[in-house]
């Protein structure tokens, strides 16, 4: 982005949520092997599950996680109906690109964990400057474990204050990069960037020449965040149901400038709305798309 643009209207991402029927278990998973800390634990008041559809959650427990300086990133939700996802099957929140400080020493500890390392410590094809490797959580979540060393133009990133810092950019699986991009664009009014490019993961795990290309865009968000899309072929179609958030990576929540017009806004007073006003809508693949006024 440059800097003489206008400031994006979306971003930062705040949290990504995940859902699980073991959801204690999980939280231990991320404090043990991935450097959280809760930072709170409370039940889903009537109010939230009523803006996220799924009403059958409320007073189930939730616990916020952030990284070692009280920074949130993640909040995991107590769903006894979901299951894990199986990665890159379905449409919608598709992995959750995080800021670390060392990845190759991280993924090394991650050998013996709950963590899958799908693949290893690498430069991106994209820049030498920012270093990825790919793992699977226990609830089917992909994690993209990522160390930015320099700047990477145009983008504007992040690079990594603890050893593993926060989310920075959500990565959706869409059936359609234009539609898609074009309805984060008007929530940001702002314009991303489409192109072509090799991601690794992908061939891998969906059994394609590991050199295939595939569509995907770019939107620069409010500070340093961005949004990955990912066009696939062949996605499972995502159903919302009332009485659960479902498998994987259930909902990710970004700050705004405002919210948009004629939505239904909610206030809660617990973290991370902290009395500001939210909402909940959907984008183009039906994920949930969840906004808290700054």
């Amino acid at each position: 982005m440059n800097t003489n643009e206008p400031r994006p209207l979306l971003g930062p991402c705040s949290v990504a949520t995940l859902a699980s029927p073991d959801a204690a278990r999980l939280v231990d998973d991320y404090c043990s092997h991935l450097h959280c800390q809760v930072l709170c634990s409370e039940t889903l008041t009537e109010s939230m599950t009523q803006q996220w559809g799924c009403t059958g959650l409320t007073g189930n427990q939730y616990w916020l996680l952030g990284n070692s300086l009280g920074r949130p990133w993640l909040r995991i939700v107590d769903d006894p109906a979901a299951v894990p996802a199986a990665p890159l099957t379905r449409a919608g929140w598709m992995a959750l690109e995080v800021l670390v400080e060392d990845v190759d020493s991280l993924t090394a500890a991650l050998v013996k964990s709950p963590f899958q390392v799908l693949r290893p410590a690498a430069n991106l094809e994209l820049s030498d400057k920012i270093r990825a490797a790919q793992v699977q959580g226990p609830a089917g979540e992909l994690l993209y474990l990522t160390r930015v060393a320099d700047e990477v133009p145009p983008f504007q990133l992040p690079q990594a204050e603890c050893a593993v810092d926060h989310l920075f950019i959500p990565v959706l699986a869409s059936k359609d990069r234009s539609a898609s991009l074009a309805r984060y664009e008007e929530l940001a009014q702002h314009k991303g960037l489409s192109f072509d490019t090799k991601v690794t993961v992908i061939n891998q795990l969906r059994g394609l020449p590991i050199e295939q290309r595939h569509p995907l865009a770019t939107l620069q968000l409010a500070e340093k965040c961005l949004i990955e899309i990912d066009q696939l072929d062949n996605l499972d179609a995502l159903h919302q149901q009332q009485g659960t958030l479902g498998a994987g990576i259930a909902m990710v929540t970004f700050f705004t400038d405002s919210l948009p017009e004629g939505v239904e806004a909610h206030c809660h007073s617990s973290a991370p709305y902290n009395g500001r006003r939210s909402c909940t809508l959907y984008g183009p693949d039906g994920e949930r798309i969840e906004l808290i006024e700054r």
